[in-house]
């Protein structure tokens, strides 16, 4: 039997269509479940919820730490306090697990992306560089970073993260800054693509280079860190008068 994160929210087309209308305010994180799905899903005892949300933190924790090479099922059940047969329930192999732990995680920026165009471009990116950089603070950033390098080669050991961490992540994010280019805001002289990849990139660099002191700094208080990112970006990419 497999386990499926379903994520319930309203979709994307219809966050769009309304959002001018709404203030930006802080929205809570995406709202998440585990289904069961297989002809056992609805037979027997139902399935401890803490006890998958544990599973999925510790195999971030472990592939964060370890990398591709070094996950193990064994390694993850011990990280989680569980035994092996309630892992092998939810999830039969590590790949499964690894893709399903991303995903969920980076739910977080893709929710946040699709809550934005406030009609304020500044607010906006400052709320997505915000989202992003504690994205990355957590393990589950730093697993997603981690991935990024261990399938960035001719023959990935998992090809569906591309499709199913990526690709999310640039799709949503890409609707952001195509709005305020169609809006004016934004330069057409360069392309959306470099626009998403310099944001990304910029917001990567300077997590990477926080010292441990001064990254409780940037969880509580991130507008302190990005908001000089987004000056910086907005001086190269806002529309030429």
């Amino acid at each position: 039997m497999s386990y499926l994160y379903v994520v319930h929210h309203e979709t994307y087309t219809e966050r769009l269509s309304s959002a001018r209308s709404r203030p930006l305010l802080p929205r809570p994180s995406t709202s998440v479940r585990i289904e069961a799905v297989g002809n056992e899903a609805s037979r027997g005892r139902p399935r401890d919820p803490d006890v998958s949300s544990r599973i999925v933190d510790a195999a971030l924790v472990v592939y964060a730490r370890r990398g591709w090479s070094a996950f193990t099922m064994d390694g993850v059940a011990r990280e989680a306090g569980v035994g092996k047969a309630a892992l092998y329930r939810r999830w039969s192999d590590k790949k499964g697990l690894l893709l399903d732990a991303l995903e969920l995680r980076s739910e977080r920026v893709s929710a946040r992306a699709a809550v934005l165009l406030a009609g304020d471009v500044r607010a906006d990116l400052v709320a997505l560089a915000a989202a992003l950089m504690r994205h990355f603070l957590d393990p589950g950033g730093w697993a997603t970073i981690r991935a990024s390098v261990d399938m960035a080669t001719d023959e990935p050991p998992v090809a569906e993260f591309y499709d199913r961490v990526v690709a999310r992540h640039r799709t949503d994010a890409t609707a952001v800054f195509q709005h305020y280019v169609d809006a004016g805001d934004l330069s057409r002289s360069v392309t959306v693509q470099a626009m998403v990849e310099q944001f990304y990139g910029a917001v990567l660099m300077h997590v990477l280079a926080l010292r441990t002191a001064d990254r409780e700094h940037a969880r509580a208080v991130p507008g302190d860190h990005v908001g000089p990112i987004v000056e910086v970006f907005l001086g190269g990419a806002r529309r030429e008068p």
